[in-house]
Parts: structure tokens; sequence; C-alpha cells
């Protein structure tokens, strides 16, 4: 049956491409192309996916899958995407200079996506030979070194995604480039200069690096820019109001950089933005008024800086920021070196200032810099603070009840970038499924059918059946998928549309409404831990704890989309599904019921029902418990995250929080002993403690004790600091 499934729908879309390829060129691929493709396998060292290309290989006619296409056209290659699931470089024998060679004899090529394949070395000059490129995906592999200054002159290129590698040094002037609308460079160790690049850009992600440079000025020209995301760096200087009113922004995240002063209180913002992060800077006083706290259509992060207004969560004292702004702007040493004299004494008085001042500024530096992590430090530990072996290790923000919070209907974070929400016919659904073929039946329960499938464009879908015992309206209708709407985040297996089915006698009643999913299909997050790993990709401690933030997140969404939140989520590590880019997705949520939609005991059609498919959660009460469970169940998946093993029975898990508390009070490095193998010499203690200390509290037996899911988010957003920082210092922090 799972065989059929996969087949019958690639094997429509087969013919339909072989048809296609008849009508736009009977050439067959040419000789000296074919020979090229055939060198790949053995310069990638022979990576699963390209198992099996021969001689006898019709390369144009290679169905497209998440991990391989091949297109052509007039006989020529065209584009080429290879996908693997590398877990670190490849041999030594491998040669980038090599690749890229045999690359530019596919002078064709505009398409180039060569991702987490292992690929190390730096990137060769010659890239400029792939003259007609307009994508170049590099991404999630080893390259090293400079980015060439050559790339600047493949003039057609409109999207260079080169993130998550190991490029340093400075980036090349890449305003000659000005076709281009997507720049990614985020996690690399470029700097410290802000990069020149062309105004075309639509998105331009730098995060996860090391500029220490003032935003420019110039960015005010980049008329078409949505998304900018410089998060993550030493950025300083005050934030530029012009970057609020650039009229297609949708997206600002400015946070964890060292930017300070205020940012003007007449500032407006584009009417398009919907997400503005500025959190954990060095800013000062009151925000402007459209940025000040959410909306219904705008979700501002703010904390971890200096500002003086009332709700905008966790703010350090002015102190703080002042002295971190001394030390952002100090001088470099090109800058302080004093002019020089021919008279000795007036040189020797200036340099001897001069000195001093260096002296005193680096002393001062220091003492701050120190001052600071002790002051991170005891921030961090109010929140988790140890106590007695066997309470819980938070205190706990005392929260208004669901009912009374503002919640905004949208919150917009991970909401960016999805497919627009689609209305599909039941002809539709029908061409997706092959008339809704049992070999595509997936599931088959009390909550209705499930089928895959696969839509017009591609994609592979999940369409699930709700039957109707009772006649539902248009005007319930309405509602109901008002709400379902809203399901859409990038931590979730989001709805992306729907299609209704009509009494075939009265068209004004619903007999069958159906709910189409999006498709993931890398795995559950268990797939890769320890002793239930299925794969020979190994996760580091980073990555799992970035994939739990990214559950958090997607918890975070549930709980305020709608006031309430969307509750007893049934959260386990098997339904914490992972996409092709290792983005954590949370699937079997609490979707809403149609038989608890039509009736509400108190008197309306609230989310407090329409939810309540595994409970009753028609009260204040019944959703605060849910949040907790909720918020239980999360500290499961930290917890195996960690361990690399199930929580196992109610006994042993009891056992296993009592070691590891007693270790956390009385020797934190012993926590390494309960830690999977795969990341055990790789992981800090110090990061460890924070995520073993929040898997805990959210562990705890009184569910008043857990953690409310915000500060659970910013306690593991500092253990990735900490454990980024270690990594990048391990050459001096030796740890066992």
């Amino acid at each position: 049956m799972g065989f059929l499934s996969t087949v019958v729908p690639f094997a429509v879309a087969a013919l339909f491409f072989f048809l296609l390829s008849l009508r736009s060129s009977a050439q067959p691929l040419s000789r000296s192309q074919s020979k090229t493709l055939l060198r790949l396998p053995r310069l990638l060292e022979y990576p699963p996916v390209l198992a099996g290309w021969s001689n006898s290989t019709a390369f144009c006619y290679i169905l497209p899958t998440p991990s391989l296409s091949v297109s052509c056209d007039a006989g020529r290659v065209t584009g080429l995407s290879v996908v693997g699931g590398a877990s670190g470089p490849i041999s030594p024998a491998f040669s980038s200079d090599s690749l890229f060679t045999t690359l530019s004899r596919l002078p064709d090529l505009t398409y180039l996506s060569l991702v987490s394949l292992g690929l190390y070395g730096p990137l060769p000059a010659k890239v400029d030979r792939l003259a007609s490129l307009q994508v170049l995906n590099l991404s999630s592999n080893y390259f090293s070194g400079a980015i060439p200054p050559e790339l600047s002159r493949v003039f057609t290129l409109q999207n260079l995604i080169l993130s998550w590698n190991l490029f340093n040094g400075t980036v090349p002037d890449l305003r000659p480039l000005s076709a281009i609308l997507e720049l990614d460079l985020s996690g690399n160790n470029l700097g410290q200069k802000f990069p020149s690049l062309s105004s075309s850009l639509v998105t331009l992600s730098l995060r996860n690096n090391s500029f220490a440079d003032k935003i420019p000025a110039n960015l005010a020209s980049f008329d078409q820019l949505r998304r900018l995301d410089l998060s993550f760096n030493e950025l300083h200087g005050l934030v530029p109001a012009f970057l609020f009113l650039l009229p297609s922004m949708q997206y600002l995240d400015l946070s964890e950089n060292r930017l300070t002063g205020e940012v003007p209180a007449n500032s407006s913002c584009s009417i398009d933005l919907s997400y503005v992060d500025i959190s954990n800077n060095l800013i000062v006083g009151r925000l402007p008024s459209c940025i000040q706290s959410n909306s219904s259509n705008r979700v501002v992060l703010s904390s971890g800086n200096c500002l003086s207004a009332v709700d905008l969560g966790f703010q350090h004292p002015n102190t703080y920021c002042n002295q971190g702004a001394l030390a952002a702007v100090l001088p470099s040493a090109n800058k302080i070196s004093g002019s020089k004299s021919n008279l000795g004494l007036i040189f020797g008085i200036v340099g001897g200032a001069i000195c001093g001042a260096v002296l005193v500024g680096l002393l001062g530096f220091l003492i701050f810099r120190k001052m600071r992590s002790a002051k991170d430090e005891e921030d961090t530990r109010n929140i988790f603070e140890k106590t007695n072996v066997g309470k819980s290790f938070v205190h706990v923000a005392p929260r208004s009840p669901p009912d009374a919070r503002h919640m905004s209907p949208t919150v917009m974070i991970g909401t960016l970038g999805l497919e627009p929400y689609q209305i599909f016919s039941i002809e539709d659904l029908e061409e997706a499924t092959n008339s809704f073929d049992p070999s595509n039946l997936i599931e088959d329960g009390a909550l209705g059918q499930a089928y895959k499938g696969w839509i017009r464009d591609g994609s592979s879908v999940i369409i699930r059946c709700l039957r109707l015992n009772h006649k539902l309206s248009r005007q319930s209708l309405l509602q109901y998928m008002d709400i379902v709407s809203k399901l859409r985040h990038r931590h979730l297996v989001s709805i992306i549309g729907y299609c209704v089915a009509n009494d075939s006698e009265n068209t004004n009643t619903i007999d069958a409404i159906f709910l189409v999913f999006e498709h993931v299909s890398n795995g559950s997050l268990r797939f890769y831990l320890g002793e239930s790993r299925k794969t020979e990709i190994t996760m580091t401690l980073t990555q799992r704890v970035s994939a739990t933030i990214g559950v958090a997140r997607g918890i975070q969404f549930l709980h305020t989309v709608t006031v309430p939140g969307i509750v007893g989520n049934d959260l386990n590590i098997e339904n914490i599904l992972l996409d092709q880019t290792f983005t954590a997705k949370i699937s079997n949520y609490n979707l809403p019921t149609l038989a608890n939609f039509r009736s509400n005991k108190l008197g309306s059609r609230s989310p407090l029902t329409i939810f309540a498919h595994k409970e009753d959660l028609g009260s204040i009460d019944s959703v605060v418990n849910g949040e907790k469970e909720d918020i239980y169940q999360f500290g499961l998946i930290l917890l195996e995250i960690v361990t690399g093993r199930p929580p196992g029975s109610n006994a042993q898990l009891d056992s296993l929080r009592a070691k590891l508390e007693k270790s956390l009070v009385d020797k934190p490095a012993s926590l390494k002993g309960f830690t999977d193998m795969e990341i055990r010499g790789s992981s800090s203690v110090d990061s460890l403690s924070r995520v073993v200390e929040v898997s805990l509290n959210c562990l705890s037996k009184d569910p008043k004790q857990r953690p409310c899911i915000d500060d659970v988010i910013w306690n593991l957003q500092y253990s990735v600091q900490v454990q980024d920082d270690w990594a990048s210092n391990e050459s001096f922090n030796v740890q066992i």
C-alpha cells in the first residue's frame, strides 16, 4: 500500500514531464553533458541520492524529489539540486576546485543547489565561470576561507545562499549583483565590516556572524527589502529609524547585538511591518508608539534592553546599558594611534596619554564584561534558581488568566514566508489522491480519514476528511474556518488550505470538510537521537536545543493564537517532525472538532469548547491546566534530547529526576554521565546545566511551579549562546 501511494502519483508526474519534454525539445542530453553529470557521484563521494547513475541514465527524465532534481532545456542541463544528510566533512580526497571545474562544463546552469553534502575547502574563484547562474545554494556544508570576489561577476544571480558554512573574513563588494533578490550568509564567521550590497535585495540574512559595524545609512534606499535579519552579531551604534519605515519591510530582527541609544520617538512604521525583534541590545528610553507593544498585526520583542516603558518584558537598569554602550564604542587600535610629531616632548605626552587611555579603557571593558557576565548569570538565575532537591527550581512570574490576557489573534513569529492559504475544489483533491484511492489512505480513525496526495505544484500533502454527523450551515463553516485558517506557523505542520463538500440535495449545508496539511517527510525528532537513531546523521547539542526552541515557539503560538489559547496538544517526541532543513514542526496538535463547534454550554462559540476533543476544556481553569500539561510534555521532550533515551516509566523518570537534581546541586560536570554519547564530548557543561534545569522545572509535579513558555524560550536561547561561545573558544576551555 505504501509502495503504491508513492509510485502512482509519481508515475502520473513522470508521464507529464515526459510529454512536456517531447513537446519542448526532442534533443537528448549531449554526450559531453552526460559525461559531466556522471563525474559528479565520484567528486561528491557517492552520496546515496546519486546511487544508480550510469551511462544508461536518462538524466533529463529523472523524477524530481526533495533530494534530487535535474532540469534540462534543448539538450542542455539548466538546473541541478542535490541534498544530502552529511554529519561532517567528506574525506580529505575531496577537491572543491575539481568540483567547480567539472560544473563549469555545464555553462547553461541557472540553478545549482548542493546542500548538506559535507563539502569543504575554499569556494574557488572559478565559480564565475557559471555565468548563467540565477540561484546558487551551498548551505549547510563546510566551505571555509573568504567568499571569492569573483562571485560578484555572476551578474545573473538572484538567490545566493551560503548559510551555515565556515566562511570568514570580509564580504566582497556585492553591489554589482544588480539582479539579486535573496542573500543569506547566516551562520558563518564573516565580518567585521558591514557588506556593500545591491539595493535590489528583498531578503537579507546576516545572522550569527561577527559583524561589528554600524548599520549603514544606505539601507534607506533598499525599497524592496521585506525581510532583514541581522541578529547575533556585534553591531553597534543607534538603531536607524528608517528601517521601520522601509516601504516593503515585513520582518526586522536586530536582536542580540550591541545597539545603543534611543529609537527616535517620532519614528513611523511601514504598514506591512509584521515582526520586530530588538531584544538583548543596549537600547534605552521609550519606543516609538508603532512598536511599543504587540497589536493584532504586529509582533514586537524588546526584552533585555533598558527601556523605561512597562509591559516590555525583562529590562536591565539604565546603568547596564550605559556601561555597555561605552564598551561597544571602544576605539580600535588603528584609530587611537596619535599623530606623529617631530617634537619629542609632545609626542611623549600625547603617546603616554593615549596609552594610558587605552589601558584604562581596556581595564574598564574587562571589568564591564565581567560584571555583565555576572549580571547575566544573576538575571537568569533569578528565573531558574536552585533550591532543595525535589522542589521546583523556577520562580514563575504571575500570569493573568487566559480570558483576561490581551493576545494577538495571530502571533506573527514564524508565520512569515508561508505559502498563501488556498481553497481547493473536490476535483483538485481527487486528482491529488487518485480519486481517494485506498492505496493513499494513511489513517482511518475517530477523527476521520487521512490521505496522502500530490497537488499540482508537485508538493506532497496530507488531506484529512472530517465527515459530519450533523449538518453545518455556511455561517458556522465560516466561523470554523476562520479559526482553522489561523493555524499556520513555521513550527507547526500547517494547514495550507481546505475544501468543502456540499450536500447533494441541499447546497446550503455541508457534508464534509477536507483540511489540506503540508507533508513533513524527514522523520521525527526521535529518529535522530541516541538509542532510537535510525540514520547516520548526528544532531549536535546546539541543533537539538534549536529544534526544541522551535517546538517551544510552536507551543507559544498555539497558546496565544486565540483567546484563550489552544492547549492539550498531545506533545510527544514522535509528534515532532523535521523538514528537509531540520526545522521542527508539531504535528497532531489540538485541531478544533466540528462536533463541539455547533454547541457551547457557555453560550457562545468560543475556542474554550471547540478545541476540546480530548477533554472538557470549557473553563478557564481547564485551559490553564492544559497549558501546564503542554509544558510538562515539552519537558519530557527536552529531557530526551539530552539523554538520547525515552524517559521510561514514572518510577524511572522520578529516579532520573532525582539524580539530575543532585548533580546540578553537587557537581554539574557529572551531568555528562547522563548525556547522549553522541554529544557528550562536544557539549558545554554550563549549556547542559541550563537545558537540564529547564527540563526539570517543566517536569515539576506541581503544575503551578512549571514555567511559562516565554521563560522556557528565553532560557533555551541563552543555553544555545553559552554552547556557541564555548565551542568557539574550545581551544581555551578544555572540557572533559
